[in-house]
């Protein structure tokens, strides 16, 4: 778009000396891109024409000017983050409730809406689209994370349909079903957090895998063997496929089926992951079937910020007892992420062990 502006013409041995002064009053006008001939530099000013003359003239700094109205272009202005790229298309009023994050899954970009500005769901699909120039696929949260299979309704608000991406996570390449099965990337850090405290040689069950993150990373450097269980036959699969994308340098042996039907058939493990926040106390009984004693839990929960580690333990202890099982030691617990406003998702780490023990 071509603007009609005042702006001041000066030759190119003087322009950067007087481009400088005219920056250091704070009279450049940004929005505008600057004009060039064979042999000046033409500069676009936010002052009219007296008072720009009036600051040039008192000016020992710049030189041989021709101060006149330009036809200067416009600059595209990149939005910064999806607040700034959303707010033209949505009324003032409502822009309180613009989505403030979103989840990146390779191609796909999943975003959640919140009533108010629903009508405008396109919109934001199409500005959140148009942050990231390798993103296809736009989604909005349709329900909660639900079933047996972990899954969530998603409705196409950007892009072309597509499910299936490749999510690069340190290093790695993890194959995801962002419609058929569960992923976050908001978990990196804790994925890779736990695969650092593995030790070599360690057999480590992950009874809730998913697409198989924890122990994708875990085998990236350490040669431990890990047994990945989902009951969602997808993300098995998808796991199988991530194998085949990356160098590792333990093994996994993914397992389609309920942890506790295939308990029996598993091997005593030296370290379990439990990240089911929700349920992961009600499969107590299948980590005193396949645990070693003095073995690692890793055992996540949703709970109340107030309540902390001191609820945590508490769930612990009361369904380890049901199984004449005790904490021998707490190693850590510690906050994954915010889940919802005043709860947290929290991974209480504790060796357990038999009460005789």
């Amino acid at each position: 778009m071509q603007i009609e502006s005042v702006g001041v013409k000066i030759r190119f041995k003087y322009a950067e000396t007087s481009r400088q002064t005219l920056l250091s009053h704070g009279v450049i006008d940004t929005s505008l891109d600057f004009m060039r001939d064979e042999t000046h530099l033409i500069i676009p000013l936010t002052l009219s024409e007296n008072d720009a003359r009036q600051l040039l003239l008192s000016s020992s700094a710049i030189e041989e000017f021709e101060l006149n109205i330009f036809s200067f272009t416009q600059k595209e202005i990149q939005p910064k983050n999806l607040y700034e790229a959303a707010s033209i298309h949505i009324p003032e009023k409502l822009h309180e409730f613009i989505p403030k994050a979103y989840d990146v899954i390779g191609e796909i970009a999943v975003v959640d809406i919140a009533d108010e500005v629903m009508v405008y769901k396109k919109q934001i699909g199409e500005a959140l689209y148009s942050l990231f120039p390798s993103l296809k696929t736009v989604y909005r949260k349709a329900s909660a994370v639900s079933g047996q299979l972990r899954t969530r309704g998603l409705e196409l608000i950007a892009g072309e349909k597509k499910c299936e991406t490749i999510h690069l996570e340190h290093g790695l390449s993890i194959f995801v079903d962002a419609c058929e099965t569960y992923f976050s990337p908001r978990l990196s850090y804790e994925h890779k957090r736990v695969a650092d405290l593995v030790k070599e040689g360690e057999i480590i069950i992950d009874l809730f895998t998913g697409v198989g993150p924890f122990p994708l990373h875990i085998a990236q450097n350490h040669d431990a063997t890990i047994y990945a269980i989902d009951v969602n036959q997808k993300a098995i699969k998808s796991l199988e496929k991530s194998l085949s994308l990356n160098r590792l340098k333990g093994h996994i042996k993914p397992l389609h089926g309920d942890c506790r039907e295939l308990a029996s058939s598993l091997p005593k493990a030296d370290r379990v992951i439990m990240n089911l926040p929700s349920y992961s106390q009600e499969y107590i009984d299948v980590v005193c079937q396949i645990l070693k004693p003095g073995g690692i839990i890793h055992f996540y929960q949703f709970v109340a910020t107030e309540d902390g580690k001191d609820r945590v333990v508490s769930i612990l202890k009361q369904e380890l007892a049901k199984f004449d099982w005790k904490i021998k030691e707490i190693i850590d617990f510690h906050k994954v992420r915010e889940s919802a406003p005043r709860e947290i998702h929290a991974c209480l780490e504790a060796i357990i062990a038999p009460q005789s023990i």
